[in-house]
């Protein structure tokens, strides 16, 4: 046990410590912070999908905050539907069939899983059994997030347009548990534990025999296909894998922020994703983790504190961290705690 702890690399020391800090939140801070990291959570869950997918498959996804729209959405209206007919579907006159399934918020969290999930194993079918590659397959990823832009905005009185899903203030005092609403401080532990459970399933995955096929996919895939393999079978899956995830980290955000809108599912917000691991590092779950919680708490501060040029701010702090660490900050901590090791090593030898 002990020499399994001397060799475990800092970013799963990081990663432990990181889950015991977010464990005790809620026990010194007040109700309003509480809620903020809440939600940096269900970022936190989408960066690990993201992360499985571009870190360890080597498939960047420009318009990978679509699944986490659609998790959001599907629950999002179905809370706004549990007082009626939303206010952006008065022109309607009553609930289109369509979404009255989402009355029950089982369903809509069935539904917020499964969907995007669905969608992910379509696209990733037509993709990888084409195999569209490279630049081709990231404008695609981007054409689909520019297309479920424009569904949303066009769609208003099913969608609720640009000005996202209203109604839903309050959303947590619609959940149950046990026949009583669900408080912010429950939630906030319901996205906390799921994110130590992702966690250790990202981990498992990554280390286990198709972790394997996937790093051999995105290091070499000429060489997999002549071993006999079929690299679109193990794309699809993970993309699937992936889009499931995020779509769950929607459906968490939205209870925890009593909105949702294009702004958590378009271009910009895949983009961000993006930052995420490019700050934290990519194929590194630890690293996704800390680079989304790291950008959103940052995100949050420049915005009250510079006003309407935070993003510039922003935008010149994260330069810099690319410029001086191409593998991010976890990535960085981890290759010169590898050196060091390996200077040691040598030095016994």
């Amino acid at each position: 046990m002990k020499e399994r702890l001397k060799k475990a690399t800092i970013d799963k020391y990081l990663a432990v410590i990181l889950i015991i800090a977010l464990a005790f939140v809620p026990f010194v801070a007040n109700l309003y912070n509480t809620q903020i990291l809440g939600k940096f959570i269900t970022y936190m869950i989408a960066a690990l999908a993201l992360d499985i997918l571009w870190g360890y498959g080597g498939l960047m996804n420009l318009g990978f905050a679509v699944f986490f729209g659609m998790g959001g959405y599907i629950v999002g209206i179905s809370l706004a539907c549990q007082n009626g007919l939303p206010a952006f579907m008065s022109s309607l006159g009553k609930l289109p069939a369509i979404y009255r399934p989402l009355k029950s918020i089982p369903v809509a969290i069935f539904l917020g899983i499964l969907i995007p999930a669905l969608v992910a194993l379509i696209l990733g079918y037509f993709i990888f059994t084409s195999r569209i590659k490279g630049v081709f397959y990231n404008v695609i990823t981007l054409a689909f997030a520019g297309l479920f832009e424009l569904f949303i905005t066009t769609n208003q009185s099913y969608t609720g347009g640009s000005s996202g899903v209203n109604g839903i203030a309050s959303g947590l005092n619609k959940i149950t548990i046990g026949g009583q609403p669900v408080s912010v401080v429950q939630w906030y532990y319901i996205a906390f534990i799921s994110l130590v459970i992702i966690y250790i399933f990202c981990l498992w995955l990554t280390e286990s025999r198709f972790g394997k096929v996937i790093k051999s996919v995105r290091d070499n895939e000429a060489r997999l296909r002549f071993l006999g393999y079929n690299p679109a079978i193990f794309k699809m899956t993970l993309f699937t894998i992936a889009g499931a995830i995020a779509g769950y980290a929607g459906m968490l955000y939205v209870p925890m922020t009593s909105f949702i809108s294009i702004e958590s599912a378009g271009v910009t917000f895949s983009t961000m994703m993006l930052v995420w691991l490019a700050v934290g590092g990519r194929g590194n779950l630890s690293g996704a983790m800390i680079g989304a919680l790291f950008v959103s708490f940052l995100q949050s501060k420049l915005s009250s504190s510079f006003g309407e040029i935070w993003q510039l701010v922003l935008g010149v702090i994260l330069i810099i961290v690319v410029l001086f660490l191409p593998n991010g900050v976890i990535g960085t901590l981890k290759n010169i705690q590898y050196n060091r090791r390996t200077k040691k090593q040598s030095i016994e030898r």
